[in-house]
């Protein structure tokens, strides 16, 4: 084992139980959405849900880890950690919704063309906790814990995503802007 891959696997043991964790909790929403007609069945439970989860944490895990020591070859593969879940084609629009809010706030490309990615994205993000409320109705305990779960878990690999594309470190331009307050007296 080299090294630098020795360096890495905490971060990566740690993202995928923070990845299991996340899958778990999704897995236990969704029973509670299903209400009491909800099965279990090894499969759907373990084959498309807490493996993917787990692998998508482990991809965020080896992701940040990457960041973190300033490798930024092969990162942007990195990014693509919720395509893991896509055992399930079902959630690839939510999946897309994940890496796409990550893009939506990342200034590595042309606003027009973030926008164009990252609305969509917020939509769905914002819309299937909001469609959620609707449906399991916020006027009862369980219904609003129900909400705040589903909003929660869709918005953590989220988050993860816009923290993971945004830009590494002082870039140039960055480190320019930065030496010229100085120089400027402003800082």
């Amino acid at each position: 084992m080299s090294s630098s891959f020795r360096q890495v696997l905490p971060a990566i043991g740690a993202g995928a139980i923070a990845g299991l964790a996340w899958a778990a909790s999704m897995r236990g929403m969704m029973a509670q959405l299903a209400g009491p007609d909800s099965e279990f069945h090894w499969l759907g439970t373990f084959g498309f849900i807490l493996i993917p989860g787990t692998a998508m944490g482990a991809l965020f895990g080896w992701a940040f880890a990457r960041r973190i020591a300033g490798r930024r070859r092969g990162a942007a593969w990195l990014a693509l950690a919720p395509f893991a879940m896509v055992a399930d084609p079902a959630t690839l629009p939510l999946l897309g919704a994940f890496v796409g809010a990550g893009f939506l706030f990342s200034p590595r490309s042309r606003r027009w063309v973030r926008l164009l990615a990252g609305i969509p994205s917020l939509i769905l993000l914002i819309g299937v906790p909001v469609g959620a409320a609707l449906v399991v109705g916020v006027g009862t305990p369980h219904g609003a814990w129900l909400a705040i779960q589903l909003g929660s878990l869709v918005w953590i690999p989220a988050l993860a995503e816009i923290a993971l594309q945004r830009p590494w470190g002082d870039t140039s331009a960055d480190q320019e802007r930065i030496d010229a307050t100085v120089h400027s007296g402003a800082a």
